[in-house]
C-alpha cells in the first residue's frame, strides 16, 4: 500500500513556438517540433500512514525496523532448552522435544519461527502460532502428538467469537464459550478455519472486546508513534524532492530597469533564454557546463536545502520516539556519525534485563502451557549466559563458576543438597542412578565409598561424618 496520496497539476505556459517539455516528475527533457507549448508537470505529495499495515513500515522504514529487529533477534538468539522440573536438569534423549528445537515445520527452522513470531507481536500487537493436528486430538499433550508448528500470519487472522448474544464474556467460562475458532484470510487460505484449541493468541497490551475484526486482539505499540511516523514519511519525501530536482529551484529574473523600476522580460527573450539554454548549457556532448546570455539575469532562490530543512535532525528525534516505545533507549538509536557513548555497554544490559530476557521468559511459560508439558514435569526454558554484555570478561565468568562449585561442594558435604542437585546448579544433566537423589547423610557406607572416590578424597571421614578436614586442633579442642 502506498504511502503517499499524490495530486498532479498541469501549467500551461503562454510562451509559443518552444520547442521543449520539461516533466519535473520523471526529470526528463524531451525536443519537440515547433509550435508546441511547454508543459510543465508538478508532483504534489502528502504523506499519510495507513495504520493497518504495519508490518509494510516494519519491511521499508529503518527506523521502525530497527527496534523491532533488535528484540526479535536477540530473543530468537538465544539458547532454548527443554528441561526438568524436578532438578531443572537438561532434556536430551526425547527425540519429540529435540526435533521442535531443530526444525518445528517442514519449512522454518526454530529460530526462525521465533523470530517471526516477535515481528509480528512487536508489529502489530498479536501473534499466532498454530499447532496443526488432527481434529481427534483436542485435550491432549500436544508435544506428544504434534510435529508441526506453524506462526500463522498475524495480519490475516481473524478471531471468531460464539454466534449468539449470550455469550459469558466476563463471567464464567471457558475458551470454547467465547471463541469457537480462528479464520487465515490469506490467499487462497481465505476460508480456512482453525479450532480453538490448535491456536496460541500471544497479544502484547490490551485487547479489544469489540466484535469484528479486532475482537481479542491487541493494538499495535506503532499506534502510539503515528505521528513520529508520519514526520519521517514526510522528511523522506521532502529529501527526495530535493534530491531528484522535482519542485521548482526558483525565477529568473530581469535586471533591466528603466526610469519607472524593473523591467519584464518579452516573450522572445524568455523563448531565447530557453533554446539557449536547453540547447547549448549541459553536461552533454556538444554541451557547455556555463550559460550564455544577453540579457541581465538575477536568479530568486524559492526551495530550501537540505541542511536548512534539518531533517537528520527530525529524524534522529522520531527514532528515539519510536524505539523508546520499545524499551530502547536513545543510546542505541543508530545515529549519522556512528557515535558511540561511554554508557553504551550499560544500556544494552538495560535492555536485555527489562525487555528481552522478559520477552523470552514470558514466551517460555506460555509455550510450555501450550504444549501441554507441565503434566509431563518439562518446561521450556531460555539461557543468555553467552551474551558478551552480560558478562564483565572471561576471568570473571569463571569466578563465578568457581564460587558456585565450591559452594555447592560445601552444601553438599553438609548434608544440604544432592549430588544431582549440584550438578543442576552448575548447568550439567542428571545421574538416572537412585543414590545421587540423596543427601550425604541418607548415603549408605557403600555409596558414602563410591562418592569418597569422585572426590578423590584424604580422609575417609570427609564422607563418613559429612565435614570437610580440620586441624588437628580444632578436632581436638575442649577434649
Amino acid at each position: 500500500m502506498s504511502w503517499f496520496r499524490k495530486k498532479s497539476k498541469s501549467e500551461e505556459d503562454t510562451v509559443q513556438d518552444a520547442n521543449v517539455e520539461v516533466v519535473s516528475e520523471t526529470v526528463e527533457e524531451k525536443k519537440l517540433p515547433e509550435g508546441k507549448k511547454i508543459t510543465v508537470e508538478e508532483l504534489f505529495s502528502s504523506p499519510y500512514v495507513c495504520s493497518q499495515n504495519f508490518l509494510t513500515l516494519f519491511q521499508s522504514v529503518p527506523e521502525v525496523f530497527f527496534p523491532i529487529d533488535y528484540i526479535a533477534s536477540r530473543i530468537s538468539s538465544a539458547n532454548f532448552q527443554f528441561k526438568k522440573v524436578k532438578d531443572d536438569s537438561v532434556i536430551w534423549a526425547n527425540k519429540s522435544l529435540n526435533q521442535i528445537l531443530l526444525r518445528p515445520n517442514c519449512l522454518m527452522t526454530w529460530k526462525q519461527n521465533v523470530y517471526q513470531h516477535f515481528v509480528y507481536k512487536l508489529c502489530l500487537g498479536n501473534s499466532f502460532t498454530r499447532a496443526a493436528m488432527s481434529d481427534s486430538f483436542t485435550n491432549v499433550e500436544k508435544w506428544r502428538y504434534c510435529s508441526n508448528y506453524w506462526e500463522l500470519p498475524a495480519d490475516a487472522m481473524e478471531v471468531l467469537p460464539v454466534l449468539g448474544s449470550n455469550i459469558p464474556l466476563f463471567g464464567i467460562a471457558d475458551q470454547e464459550d467465547i471463541i469457537r475458532g480462528y479464520r487465515l484470510n490469506y490467499g487462497a487460505l481465505s476460508t480456512m478455519n482453525i479450532p480453538a484449541y490448535q491456536v496460541w493468541h500471544d497479544r502484547d497490551g490490551c485487547v479489544s472486546y469489540y466484535s469484528g475484526f479486532g475482537f481479542m486482539k491487541s493494538q499495535s505499540r506503532l499506534m502510539s508513534q503515528m505521528k513520529p511516523i508520519s514526520n519521517l514519511i514526510a522528511v523522506y519525501e521532502a529529501r527526495n524532492v530535493i534530491y531528484v530536482k522535482r519542485g521548482g529551484l526558483g525565477f529568473l529574473i530581469n535586471m533591466k530597469q528603466d526610469e519607472s523600476g524593473p523591467i519584464a522580460m518579452t516573450d522572445n527573450e524568455k523563448k531565447e533564454i530557453l533554446q539557449q539554454h536547453f540547447g547549448k548549457f549541459g553536461v552533454g556532448k556538444d554541451q557547455l557546463p556555463y550559460g550564455l546570455s544577453d540579457i541581465p539575469l538575477s536568479f530568486v532562490r524559492t526551495n530550501l536545502t537540505i541542511a536548512e530543512l534539518q531533517p537528520f535532525e527530525e529524524t534522529l528525534a522520531d527514532a528515539i520516539s519510536i524505539s523508546g516505545a520499545y524499551g530502547i533507549p536513545a543510546v542505541l538509536v543508530p545515529r549519522k556519525d556512528q557515535s558511540t557513548f561511554s554508557n553504551q555497554s550499560t544500556a544494552e544490559k538495560s535492555v536485555y534485563s527489562s525487555v528481552i530476557i522478559p520477552f523470552a521468559k514470558q514466551f517460555c511459560r506460555e509455550f510450555t502451557q501450550f504444549l501441554g508439558l507441565e503434566s509431563s514435569g518439562y518446561y521450556l526454558d531460555c539461557d543468555f549466559s553467552d551474551v558478551d554484555c552480560l558478562q564483565e570478561g572471561l576471568k570473571e565468568a569463571e569466578e563465578v563458576k568457581t564460587n558456585i562449585n565450591s559452594r555447592c561442594k560445601d552444601q553438599f558435604l553438609s548434608g544440604l543438597i544432592t549430588y544431582n542437585d549440584w550438578r543442576a546448579q552448575i548447568g550439567e544433566s542428571k545421574f538416572e542412578e537412585p543414590m545421587f537423589d540423596k543427601t550425604l547423610f541418607e548415603m549408605s557406607d557403600q555409596e558414602r565409598e563410591i562418592v569418597k572416590q569422585i572426590f578423590s578424597l584424604n580422609t575417609k571421614s570427609e564422607v563418613e561424618n559429612g565435614r570437610e578436614n580440620q586441624k588437628p586442633s580444632v578436632q581436638d579442642k575442649g577434649k
